[in-house]
């Protein structure tokens, strides 16, 4: 049975991702293994959250701003670690890698998310 808290938590979830994980295939081409991105999950309802994180060290003159980045989604699902994760909200759409454990509560998990670059 889903709970009032699911529900109401589920209606901020405007967005939606999708995960891609990186393993070896073989290539029909040259028989080789080589490593190819794998669409895991498909059009999973979320919602990014933006936050500004700024530290200054003692001898710094300006403080250095950074944008933290959080992903809600539900709880159940299952992200891999090194994984791409592309999320679209609010018409913009993002390539993320999954950079932390994700915190997991009774109604969904929170993942920190960083710019993705490439794969490691």
């Amino acid at each position: 049975m889903v709970s009032v808290y699911e529900k109401a938590l589920k209606r901020m979830w405007t967005g939606s991702c999708s995960v891609y994980v990186r393993e070896l295939r073989i290539n029909p081409d040259n028989g080789r293994d080589e490593a190819a991105e794998i669409l895991l999950h498909e059009n999973i309802p979320c919602r990014l959250s933006f936050s500004s994180i700024s530290s200054a060290g003692q001898n710094e003159s300006a403080a250095a701003v950074q944008q933290g980045v959080k992903l809600f989604l539900a709880k159940d699902i299952e992200i891999p670690p090194g994984s791409k994760l592309v999320v679209t909200q609010e018409g913009k759409t993002t390539a993320y890698a999954k950079s932390g454990t994700p915190a997991v509560y009774p109604y969904h998990q929170e993942i920190m998310l960083e710019q993705f670059k490439e794969y490691a």
